[in-house]
């Protein structure tokens, strides 16, 4: 890859995380602003998916309706529907790939 970079959040911590890019005209920001990244070259909406957490605990990732679509191994998600995140999980917004890893602290 051309360009690396690690986000790193504690789980349980979250209850939502947006991911997407920093919107120009507002300077408003998501939790994870990937525009280093080249996030709007690579197709990444402002809003582009969410991190949630289930009342199970457990943590999924949502598609926001994004322009290019969220993937979750290969699979596109059906906006607005969460599914489930587990470690070594590869995600796509757009054709920006990210992987999940969970850490133990």
């Amino acid at each position: 890859p051309d360009t690396e970079k690690s986000f790193t959040f504690d789980a349980a911590q979250i209850t939502k995380l947006t991911i997407g890019r920093i919107d120009p005209d507002t300077g408003e920001a998501p939790s994870v602003d990937l525009i280093d990244c080249k996030a709007v070259e690579k197709g990444v909406s402002r809003r582009h998916a969410s991190i949630i957490r289930r009342d199970t605990g457990s943590l999924s990732l949502v598609d926001q309706d994004s322009d290019n679509g969220t993937f979750l191994n290969g699979q596109r998600l059906v906006p607005n529907q969460p599914r489930i995140l587990r470690d070594g999980d590869e995600v796509r917004l757009g054709h920006l790939l990210l992987y999940v890893r969970f850490v133990r602290a």
